[in-house]
């Protein structure tokens, strides 16, 4: 399988995502292509920069129900930061096979640590020798490093342990009725007992 590993524009990007969600007059024109937000609404200095965030947010935030989008300015910040770790785990399958296959089972087996290297291991075991090779050692640790970051800014990996996200009740129901409770696993919440 062919992995999109094009992640390294930012981690959670949570305060560009509240410039930019904020910016959404209507959130079904923007899903459906219709309606666009200009990255100057980014507070970044350099334009590039801005359109590189903006690019990587589009990307992710498509990627979405309408519903998330539509309930994000109402929600607490914790629930806004899974929301876009949702995102991101819609758009980049290669983080959801990490928290699944090897975040859920270290914290099942009581292994708290996440490193870098758990990342990089995690790659070489589903890239091809070729794609592997094709990966220069600098990149392979720049996504190594936004990798778990994501973990860390969405709550997984918090003082240099992994830990369960609590989310509001009003999200665990928004998830299972979006057919999206596969997800909870992904931020050890409590509640993917309730989706077996």
């Amino acid at each position: 399988m062919k992995y999109n590993l094009a992640f390294t524009a930012g981690a959670l990007l949570y305060n560009e995502s509240l410039h930019f969600i904020r910016a959404i007059d209507h959130t079904e024109d923007y899903l459906k292509n219709e309606f666009s937000v200009q990255s100057d609404v980014l507070v970044t200095n350099a334009e590039s920069s801005r359109k590189r965030i903006k690019s990587e947010l589009d990307k992710r935030l498509k990627n979405l129900d309408v519903d998330y989008l539509n309930k994000f300015s109402l929600l607490i910040e914790q629930d806004q930061k899974v929301i876009l770790f949702l995102a991101i785990c819609k758009t980049y399958s290669i983080i959801t096979e990490f928290a699944l296959e090897v975040v859920f089972n270290k914290w099942k087996n009581f292994d708290n640590e996440l490193r870098t290297y758990d990342f990089k291991y995690f790659l070489s075991s589903k890239l091809s020798e070729e794609q592997l090779n094709s990966i220069s050692e600098h990149s392979l640790y720049k996504l190594s490093q936004v990798a778990v970051k994501m973990f860390k800014d969405v709550g997984v990996f918090k003082e240099d342990k992994l830990s369960t996200v609590h989310i509001s009740d009003e999200l665990v129901e928004l998830l299972k009725t979006k057919g999206d409770a596969w997800f909870l696993p992904c931020i050890l919440n409590p509640n993917v007992e309730d989706t077996e």
